[in-house]
C-alpha cells in the first residue's frame, strides 16, 4: 500500500471515529486539540483538561510519560503517529479510562510493556520496529477492540494465542524488511478477525509461505507483491492463493502494489475465479513480459465484481485484443477497469451478464462497442475521462444497450454536429452526464 493510500486510510478511520464520538457526546462539550506538524519534541504541558481528541502526529516526540497525559481524564482519541517513540509503557494511560482510540503507528517502537486497557476500540502499532508481534497477555481483556494494527519481522503461532478468543473487526499486519528469513506458515491460524490486511516487505521478491487463509476472515487484503524473477511463474504467491480455498467464508480479496508478469497476472485471475471470492479488487499493478495464449476457464465461479485500477504495462509484445477478449467475456455482473491506458474493448462473444461497466480514465475512442448487441443487460456505463470525440458515435453505440439507465461520458472532448441528424438516445436511459466536454 502506498504512503498516500495509507494516509487516506488512516484519515478515513479517524474521521469515522470522530463522527461517532460527536454523536455520543451530543450532550457534552467536546474539545479537539490539533498540534500535529508543529515540531514538538515533548507532549505539551498547556493542554486543556477538557480535551477529548488530541492529535500530536508528525512531530519529533521520543517518549511518553504518565505525567504528560495524567490530567486528561476525558481523553478518548489520542493520535501520536509519525513520531520517534522507541519504547512505551502502556501503563502511562492508566488514568485515561475513557481512551478508545490510540494511534502509535509510524514510530520506532521496538518494545512495549503492557497494562490492561479495557475500553480500547482502536489500537494501531503498525509500521514500527518490533521483532516479534507486540501482543501481550493484557490484550486478551480488550473485548471492545475493533481494529488492531501490528508490525513484526518474525511471526510465531504462540504470539497470537493471547487474543485468539477476541472477535476483532479488522487486523492490519505490517511485516518488516527482514521478514521471511524464518517463517512459521501457520502463525496466523488462531487469529479471529473479519478483515485481515497484510503488508509484505516492499521491493522483495515474493518467496513467503505464510498461510493467510484465516478461517474467520471475510475480507483479505494483501499489499506489496513482487514476483518477476520466479522461473516457475510466481509459484509461492499462487500457493498462497490456493490455500484460500480452505476458507469458504472469504468473499472479498484486495491486492495492492503488484509487480509481476502478464502470465502470472492472468494465472492469478484464474485462481481467484474458482474460489469463494465474490469481490476482487486489484490496484497499482506493473506488468511485464510475454503472455502465452491459452483459454480462460470461466466456469464454476462465485465472482460478482472485478475492479482493476492503475495497471501499467511496460511493453505489449502480444496482440492486446487477446486481453480485451478475456475481460469482455467474463461472466460477472460488475467490471471496473480504470486508469489503465486501455485503448479499446471488444464486444462480448455472447449475451453478457454485465450490469455495470466502469472504464473511466482510459484512452477509449468512439469506436468502443461499435455495433455491439451483446450488452443487452447493461444498466450502468461510465466512459468518463477518455478520448471520445463524436457524440453521434456514442449515441449509436448505446442504442444497442436496451437496459442502459446510467451513462457517464463527462470529461471527454465530445462535439455534436446538428447536420448529423437528431439526437435520439436509447429509450431506457434515465441519467446522462455530458459535462466538461
Amino acid at each position: 500500500m502506498t504512503k498516500e493510500n495509507l494516509s487516506i486510510f488512516h484519515f478515513a478511520i479517524i474521521f469515522i471515529l470522530i463522527l461517532e464520538i460527536r454523536i455520543q457526546l451530543s450532550e457534552e462539550s467536546e474539545v479537539l486539540v490539533d498540534r500535529s506538524k508543529t515540531g514538538l519534541t515533548h507532549v505539551p504541558k498547556d493542554l486543556s483538561l477538557e480535551t477529548t481528541i488530541l492529535d500530536l502526529s508528525q512531530n519529533s516526540i521520543s517518549e511518553l510519560q504518565t505525567s504528560d497525559i495524567l490530567s486528561l481524564s476525558k481523553l478518548r482519541v489520542f493520535i501520536i503517529s509519525h513520531n520517534r517513540i522507541q519504547y512505551l509503557d502502556v501503563s502511562v494511560f492508566k488514568f485515561n479510562q475513557e481512551l478508545e482510540y490510540l494511534d502509535l503507528s509510524h514510530n520506532k517502537l521496538e518494545k512495549i510493556s503492557c497494562h490492561p486497557m479495557l475500553n480500547l476500540k482502536h489500537l494501531d502499532l503498525s509500521f514500527n520496529a518490533f521483532d516479534a508481534l507486540p501482543i501481550c497477555q493484557e490484550f486478551g481483556s480488550m473485548f471492545q477492540l475493533e481494529f488492531l494494527g501490528l508490525s513484526a519481522t518474525q511471526l510465531q503461532k504462540s504470539s497470537v494465542l493471547p487474543i485468539a478468543h477476541l472477535h476483532i473487526g479488522k487486523v492490519l499486519l505490517v511485516l518488516g524488511d527482514s521478514y521471511g528469513e524464518r517463517e512459521d506458515p501457520e502463525s496466523l491460524q488462531d487469529l479471529n478477525t473479519q478483515s485481515l490486511h497484510i503488508v509484505y516487505p516492499p521491493g522483495k521478491e515474493f518467496h513467503f509461505m505464510l498461510d493467510v487463509s484465516v478461517s474467520t476472515a471475510v475480507n483479505l487484503e494483501l499489499s506489496n507483491i513482487r514476483c518477476v524473477l520466479d522461473a516457475n511463474g510466481c509459484h509461492h504467491f499462487q500457493n498462497v492463493l490456493l490455500k484460500l480455498q480452505k476458507n469458504s467464508k472469504l468473499s472479498n480479496l484486495t491486492l495492492n502494489n503488484i509487480e509481476t508478469t502478464w502470465n502470472s497476472f492472468i494465472t492469478t485471475l484464474q485462481f481467484v475465479w474458482h474460489t469463494s471470492i465474490e469481490y476482487f479488487s486489484i490496484s497499482s499493478v506493473k506488468l511485464q513480459g510475454q503472455l502465452d495464449f491459452r483459454d480462460f476457464d470461466y466456469s464454476d465461479t462465485s465472482l460478482k465484481a472485478l475492479s482493476l485500477h492503475q495497471v501499467v504495462s511496460e511493453v505489449f509484445s502480444f496482440p492486446q485484443s487477446y486481453i480485451y477478449k478475456i475481460f469482455s467475456n467474463m461472466n460477472i455482473q460488475y467490471l471496473t477497469v480504470s486508469a489503465t491506458h486501455m485503448v479499446h474493448m471488444v464486444c462480448p462473444s455472447q449475451i453478457s451478464p454485465f450490469l455495470y461497466l466502469d472504464f473511466s480514465n482510459n484512452a477509449l475512442t468512439d469506436m468502443v462497442f461499435k455495433n455491439c448487441a451483446n450488452l443487452a443487460n447493461l444498466n450502468t456505463l461510465s466512459l468518463q475521462m477518455n478520448q471520445l470525440k463524436e457524440l453521434v458515435n456514442v449515441i449509436h453505440m448505446t442504442k444497442e444497450m436496451q437496459s442502459l439507465q446510467q451513462l457517464d461520458v463527462s470529461q471527454n472532448t465530445l462535439r455534436y454536429d446538428e447536420n448529423e441528424g437528431s439526437c435520439t438516445w436509447t429509450g431506457s436511459l434515465l441519467s446522462l452526464n455530458l459535462s466538461s466536454n
